[in-house]
């Protein structure tokens, strides 16, 4: 494969997401609070590092398990089979994900928290399982999914806020604590509207596969109501965190309307009139986008 083919083949767009959360979490939210942390910036790098080796390990091995469904659902971004073998994808998955779990091992004896490599070890399985089969399971591996993207946020807690944490500094420590964590649940309900979404848009191929998604199961009309009931979760966050946490920044509140909220109240009139595969993939492309603009808000806080 060309180097082009490698970075679609690792999905780079999502990859940079989960970089840009992790750098704006620990060089603009940690420092505007003057959070102590326990990582410097090579650790820190190491944390995203190893993050990344084992998101890109679980979209390996993804591809090799979905090459059916994606002839049918992406039949122009099917790498395995085309333009990697099944044998050499194999390879890098077991290379990658080793590295991944390796840097995090190292982490974990760095920060003299060994117990905290578990966090990598959990992630890695999941992702594999879901691979296997999970992803073929009633919501399951929606949720799957969408608790990996909440890991990734909370990591950081536990490798740079956690260890650093004392008597003396616990009030503030816990505070950005609290902050990081609706981020990270944020993310959680934007990933899983985008993966539920995703579901509609790919219901051919993965009938093909046998997966029990909730278009297949339910049909479209029940998969769009239970869309818009979950949209309504991080509608009412947002305008509580925004009107109620930080009543007094005015500027904090219009952003979080104007950039999250409207868009998802967009996101639900759209997806109960959507039927075609472009406007499932339009309306996925949008979560991402709010997703963007919810990490972006943390140089606002």
């Amino acid at each position: 494969m060309k180097l082009k083919d490698y970075f679609n083949f690792f999905r780079w767009k999502n990859l940079l997401i989960i970089i840009l959360i992790q750098v704006l979490i620990k060089f603009v939210l940690f420092q505007k609070f003057e959070l102590s942390t326990a990582l410097d910036n090579l650790h820190f790098g190491i944390l995203v590092l190893s993050t990344i080796c084992i998101a890109i390990a679980g979209y390996i091995i993804n591809d090799i398990q979905d090459i059916e469904a994606d002839k049918i659902n992406k039949p122009n971004k099917v790498y395995v089979s085309k333009k990697i073998s099944v044998k050499k994808a194999n390879n890098l998955f077991v290379i990658i994900n080793s590295i991944g779990l390796l840097l995090g091992f190292y982490l974990s004896i760095y920060i003299n928290k060994n117990s905290f490599f578990i966090v990598f070890i959990i992630t890695s399985l999941l992702l594999y399982r879901y691979a296997i089969d999970l992803k073929k399971r009633l919501l399951i591996g929606n949720i799957v999914i969408s608790i990996v993207v909440f890991l990734s946020v909370v990591l950081i807690i536990l490798f740079d806020i956690v260890p650093a944490t004392n008597s003396f500094n616990s009030f503030i420590q816990f505070e950005v604590t609290k902050l990081v964590l609706l981020l990270a649940g944020f993310a959680f309900f934007i990933t899983l509207l985008r993966e539920i979404t995703k579901d509609l848009e790919d219901k051919k191929g993965d009938s093909k596969i046998n997966a029990n998604t909730l278009p297949i199961i339910f049909g479209d009309k029940k998969t769009k109501t239970i869309l818009m009931l979950i949209a309504l979760i991080p509608f009412m966050a947002i305008g509580y965190f925004a009107f109620t946490l930080y009543p007094n920044n005015l500027f904090l509140a219009v952003f979080f309307i104007a950039f999250i909220s409207l868009p998802l109240l967009y996101f639900v009139f759209k997806i109960k009139r959507a039927n075609t595969k472009k406007e499932y993939h339009n309306l996925s492309s949008l979560l991402k986008i709010i997703m963007l603009f919810g990490i972006l808000s943390i140089l606002l806080f």
